[in-house]
């Protein structure tokens, strides 16, 4: 990877993780309304650079078949995300969500019957054991932690 292909990367992490954070503190908010501003800001931060690199705009009838597809992919999940973090948590919730691109490999592999390579076995295991980390952490027990808490 070439020095630029790395500091992005690693921007998109960051990026991510503030993102997460942001959703997490406002995830006692309705869900509903998080989604309707998180859709605006991602829809018009599109359209502004679609149009700054000259893109025209598609007929109307892509346009509502786009907005279907969006409400779907990316109105439900994010819905469904901000409950979650309410319920689980940031951690546990961004663990979880980033095994979906497995799931959804895994289940392409099904549909399509291919056999998978060695190397998505092994990023599948990594995440699994990741996620599995992620969701059972807890509180100290009072046999690990030498000083008294209450």
């Amino acid at each position: 990877m070439k020095p630029a292909q790395v500091a992005f990367c690693r921007a998109v992490c960051v990026c991510w993780g503030f993102e997460n954070n942001c959703t997490r503190r406002m995830s006692q908010k309705d869900a509903g309304q998080i989604v309707v501003i998180k859709g605006l800001c991602s829809g018009c931060s599109s359209l502004l650079l679609a149009l700054a690199v000259g893109e025209t705009f598609p007929e109307p009838g892509f346009i509502a078949l786009t907005m279907l597809l969006g409400f779907v992919a990316y109105g439900l999940s994010i819905f469904f995300y901000v409950r979650a973090q309410r319920e689980l948590g940031a951690a546990k919730t961004s663990a979880y969500y980033a095994i979906a691109p497995f799931i959804g490999t895994g289940l392409s592999l099904l549909l399509f019957r291919q056999r998978p390579s060695v190397s998505f076995l092994v990023a599948l295991a990594i995440m699994a054991a990741g996620t599995y980390f992620a969701s059972t952490e807890g509180r100290p027990s009072r046999k690990a932690c030498p000083l008294r808490w209450d």
